[in-house]
């Protein structure tokens, strides 16, 4: 299940509404005609919004876990966490042992067939300093496989750059197996969801930066107010856009910048 942002929602409210004024101009000024105008653009917003959603779908990535495992992901994913790395380099050589690939238990890690697997399962994510200094432990001839919650951006482009050498693997790749191998870890736990309230979401957005994207909200309604049969309430709602961002531009705090030392 995808979660979006407030300004992946915005930003496809924002799509949807752009589109749909300008199909309706334009066949306006074909057709001369409001209700076909209507019916031309109505359509045409609805694609261009599902194909952004298609976008943004793609964008996140499909889940490689099934939607009835996520509980039991989660549990994991907690439990290797909080334990130390002997913990899960226990459940990996147990992984790979069950699928018969003969591991071998050495200094610093796993060694299996012509890969060394190097075991790290934190809530933070894996850096390209994690990656070297694991690369460096690893025994000449082998390849380095390295095992983790996730990783960093410049994790994964220092990887790359190794070619066949580094292999970046996530538990979410690996949970498959581990359930196939039923070597899942006992314990974990489900951290409780918190409802965001309307005055949290209302705060997440007074920020000074996005001043400029709600007065485009407001401008944007207000010219659409002069292309439809019921103007009022777009008058009214860009109207609210348009005070809201100026508000936030006098009175929202500034940014604070930390310096490198801090």
């Amino acid at each position: 299940m995808f979660k979006f942002k407030i300004s992946e929602i915005s930003d496809g409210l924002f799509i949807l509404g752009s589109a749909f004024l300008i199909a309706f101009v334009t066949g306006y000024y074909f057709l001369k005609n409001n209700v076909t105008a209507i019916l031309i653009s109505t359509p045409c917003s609805i694609i261009l919004f599902c194909v952004y959603m298609l976008f943004l779908k793609k964008k996140k990535g499909k889940l490689l876990i099934k939607r009835e495992d996520e509980e039991k992901y989660v549990k994991c994913a907690n439990a290797l966490c909080l334990e130390n790395k002997e913990f899960g380099e226990n459940v990996v050589f147990s992984t790979l042992a069950s699928l018969g690939k003969n591991p071998v238990k050495v200094t610093n890690g796993i060694v299996c067939e012509n890969d060394f697997y190097y075991v790290k399962f934190s809530y933070d994510k894996i850096t390209a300093g994690n990656l070297a200094n694991a690369y460096k432990k690893t025994p000449k001839s082998k390849n380095l496989v390295f095992i983790a919650i996730t990783f960093s951006d410049d994790a994964l482009a220092f990887a790359s750059g190794f070619f066949t050498r580094i292999k970046l693997l996530t538990l979410s790749e690996i949970f498959p197996f581990l359930q196939k191998a039923n070597t899942l870890p006992n314990g974990g736990f489900i951290p409780k969801e918190q409802k965001t309230s309307f005055l949290n979401l209302l705060k997440q957005t007074f920020q000074r930066q996005k001043a400029k994207t709600f007065a485009l909200y407001g401008s944007f309604l207000l010219i659409m107010s002069r292309f439809v049969f019921f103007p009022t309430w777009y008058v009214i709602c860009g109207s609210i856009f348009l005070i809201y961002a100026i508000t936030i531009k006098f009175f929202a705090p500034k940014p604070a910048y930390k310096s490198f030392f801090d």
